[in-house]
C-alpha cells in the first residue's frame, strides 16, 4: 500500500499587515501627543504614599525652596480671563492693570506662571511670547495682608473659569485648587497659602496638595510618566 504524502505547508506568517499598523498606530500617537513645556521653575516636591491622581482644571499655587509664591493655571484661555477678570474687578486698587494694551492682555496667554508683583506686569508682557518664561526675574506674588495680590488671583480665576464654562458649554467641574510645595521650603509660607485660601473671601476649604509618589525610582515630571499623585 503506498505511502500517503501529508502536504507540507508554508510556516511563514505575512506580518506585513502587523507592521503597517504598527506604524500607523506609532505615527498617531506622535502626532497627537501634547507635551508640557518646561516649568520656569523647578519645585522639588515631597514624597508620599497617596495615589491619588491631580484632577483636571487645576489652579496651582507653587512656593518655591526661597519661599517665593507663584500663581500658575493651564488654560491658556482662561489665563486671559482671569486678567481680564482682575482688570475689571480690582482695577482700581491696581492702576497698572488699566494701562494695559490688548496686546499686552493677550500675551499673558503664554506665561505659563506668574511669580512678580502686579506692576511688574506691563514690563512682563512686553517681551516676545517666547521670552515671558524664560527671561523673568521672579520676586514672588505679594501675600501679606497689607498686599495680598495672591488672594485677588485666586478670585480672579475662579470668575475667569466660570465665566469660560458658561461661554463655552463645557461640562467640567468647578476648577480646583492646588497647592506644590518645594521640600524644603518654608513650612510658614505654606500656611500662609492656606490661611489665604481658607479666610473670606475666598473661603476654599477642599485643596489638593500636589506631591511624587514616595518610593518610585524617578519621580514623574509633569506631563510625564503620567498623572502625579496628591495628598488632599
Amino acid at each position: 500500500m503506498p505511502k500517503i504524502k501529508v502536504k507540507r505547508q508554508s510556516t511563514i506568517v505575512d506580518m506585513t499587515a502587523m507592521t503597517d499598523v504598527s506604524f500607523l498606530l506609532l505615527t498617531f500617537f506622535i502626532l497627537t501627543a501634547k507635551f508640557r513645556p518646561a516649568q520656569p521653575v523647578i519645585i522639588d516636591m515631597p514624597g508620599s504614599e497617596s495615589q491619588i491622581l491631580v484632577p483636571e482644571n487645576l489652579l496651582v499655587i507653587s512656593v518655591d525652596r526661597e519661599g517665593k509664591v507663584y500663581y500658575s493655571i493651564d488654560n491658556p484661555k482662561v489665563r486671559v480671563a482671569t486678567l481680564q477678570q482682575l482688570i475689571q474687578r480690582y482695577g482700581d486698587i491696581y492702576p497698572t492693570l488699566k494701562q494695559l494694551t490688548d496686546a499686552q492682555i493677550a500675551n499673558f496667554a503664554n506665561v505659563q506662571m506668574y511669580g512678580n508683583d502686579i506692576a511688574a506686569l506691563p514690563q512682563i508682557l512686553n517681551l516676545p511670547p517666547d521670552e515671558v518664561n524664560s527671561a523673568v526675574q521672579y520676586a514672588g506674588v505679594p501675600i501679606d495682608s497689607a498686599n495680598n495680590q495672591l488672594r485677588d488671583w485666586i478670585q480672579a480665576g475662579r470668575w475667569a473659569d466660570q465665566i469660560d464654562r458658561q461661554e463655552s458649554g463645557a461640562e467640567r467641574p468647578d476648577v480646583r485648587v492646588a497647592i506644590k510645595g518645594d521640600k524644603t521650603s518654608s513650612i510658614k509660607t505654606i500656611q500662609d497659602v492656606i490661611k489665604i485660601l481658607t479666610a473670606e473671601p475666598v473661603n476654599i476649604h477642599t485643596f489638593n496638595l500636589i506631591t511624587t509618589l514616595e518610593g518610585a525610582a524617578v519621580p514623574a515630571a509633569e506631563g510625564e510618566g503620567g498623572e502625579e499623585p496628591a495628598k488632599q
